[in-house]
C-alpha cells in the first residue's frame, strides 16, 4: 500500500523540525545555515620544568589523552610521536561512548572513568565541554590535586614541539618559517580542518556549497605548491603545518566523502596530495596512529543528525587505503 503524500510531508516536516534541534546542539550555525566551531575555554597553567620532569616517576609524568577519531587530537599524538615524548608524556587513549555522547577513560585515571569527571578534578566547571585533546599534570605526588596545562589543539601542538625532555631533536615550528606556517594554517584551519565540517554540518543548500567551493580551492591551492615546491608545505622541512592537514586528510576516503560530502572531486585527483599523505603516514610511529575502523564507528555511530541508522559502512584498511 502507497504512504499518501501527505503523511510523507507531514514526517519530512517533523524530521527536519526534529534534525535542526539536533543540530543546534551538534553543530552550531550562524543565521545563513554556516557551521561554526565551538571554541575552548580553558585556563593556562605552568609547563613542568626539565628539572622537575626528571625528578618524577612515570606515573607522575603529565598525561596526553587523544581519542582515535578526532583529528584535532591526531594533531596531538602526531607531535608526541615524532618528537618522541613517552619519557615524559604518559598517552591515554580514550574511547567513544555513542549512546552516552562522552569520553570513556579506560583505565581510570585520578580515579575518573571519564573524561568530564578528569576536567572537574582539574577545575574547570561541569558545564564546559570536555574535549580532547588534553594535557593535563597530575603533579609530582599522590596527593597532588590535577591540573589541566592546556587543550586547545593549535596551542598544545606547539607546547608538545617545544617540550624539554624528547627523543627526536626535531623542530618544527623553525623560526624561519614562522611567516609561511602561519599562511598555510589560516588556510588549512579555515577552510580544510573546519572545512570538512562546514560541509557535513551545512544546514542548507547555499553554505554547503560556500563550504565545499572554498574546500576545494584550497586543496587546489596546495597540489599546486606540492609540485613545484615539495615534498612539504615548507619545502624540504616537514613542519607543523604539515601536523595540521594530515588528519583531515588521512579520513577523506573513510569519513568525509561519504559521511561529509566531501565529493566534489576524489582524493585521488590531486596526485601530488596523496603522495605527500603516504610519505607522511611511512614516518616514524604515524601509521600506528591512523586506524580507519575506529573513525568509521565513531563518525557513523556518533553523528546521529547525519546518519540516522547509524549503520556504520565496511571499508578498506588505511593501509591499503595509503599505501596503493
Amino acid at each position: 500500500m502507497a504512504i499518501p503524500p501527505i503523511v510523507v510531508k507531514a514526517a519530512r516536516q517533523i524530521w527536519n523540525l526534529q534534525w535542526e534541534i539536533l543540530m543546534n546542539g551538534l553543530a552550531p550555525a550562524d543565521s545563513d545555515g554556516n557551521y561554526m566551531r565551538p571554541k575552548n575555554f580553558q585556563k593556562k597553567f605552568q609547563i613542568p620544568s626539565e628539572e622537575d620532569l626528571t625528578s618524577r616517576a612515570s606515573n607522575q609524568m603529565p598525561g596526553l589523552i587523544v581519542g582515535q577519531s578526532c583529528p584535532w587530537a591526531h594533531r596531538a599524538w602526531m607531535i608526541y610521536e615524532i618528537k618522541g615524548l613517552k619519557k615524559s608524556i604518559n598517552l591515554h587513549i580514550a574511547q567513544v561512548d555513542n549512546a552516552g555522547g562522552r569520553w570513556i577513560l579506560e583505565p581510570a585515571i585520578k580515579g575518573c572513568n571519564d573524561l568530564q569527571e578528569l576536567y572537574r578534578k582539574c577545575g574547570n566547571h561541569q558545564s564546559r565541554r570536555a574535549t580532547v585533546p588534553m594535557l593535563f599534570d597530575p603533579g609530582n605526588a599522590a596527593d597532588s590535586k590535577a591540573t589541566l596545562i592546556n587543550n586547545e589543539s593549535s596551542e598544545l601542538i606547539e607546547i608538545l614541539n617545544n617540550w624539554p625532555i624528547y627523543d627526536q631533536g626535531i623542530d618544527l615550528n623553525p623560526s624561519k618559517f614562522k611567516n609561511q606556517i602561519l599562511d598555510w594554517q589560516n588556510l588549512i584551519q579555515e577552510n580544510i580542518n573546519n572545512g570538512v565540517y562546514k560541509c557535513g554540518f551545512a544546514r542548507n543548500q547555499k553554505a554547503y556549497e560556500k563550504a565545499s567551493e572554498n574546500l576545494f580551492s584550497s586543496l587546489n591551492r596546495i597540489e599546486q605548491y606540492l609540485q613545484s615546491n615539495g615534498p612539504w608545505l615548507c619545502g624540504k622541512n616537514l613542519s607543523i603545518a604539515d601536523i595540521r592537514l594530515f588528519p583531515t586528510l588521512i579520513r577523506w576516503e573513510s569519513v568525509y566523502e561519504p559521511l561529509f560530502k566531501c565529493s566534489k572531486k576524489p582524493i585521488s585527483s590531486f596526485p601530488n596530495i596523496i603522495k605527500w599523505r603516504k610519505r607522511i603516514f611511512n614516518l616514524y610511529n604515524i601509521q600506528n596512529t591512523c586506524n580507519a575502523d575506529a573513525w568509521r564507528k565513531d563518525y557513523f555511530g556518533a553523528l546521529f543528525p547525519l546518519n540516522p541508522s547509524c549503520i556504520i559502512p565496511k571499508g578498506e584498511n588505511i593501509g591499503k587505503i595509503v599505501n596503493h
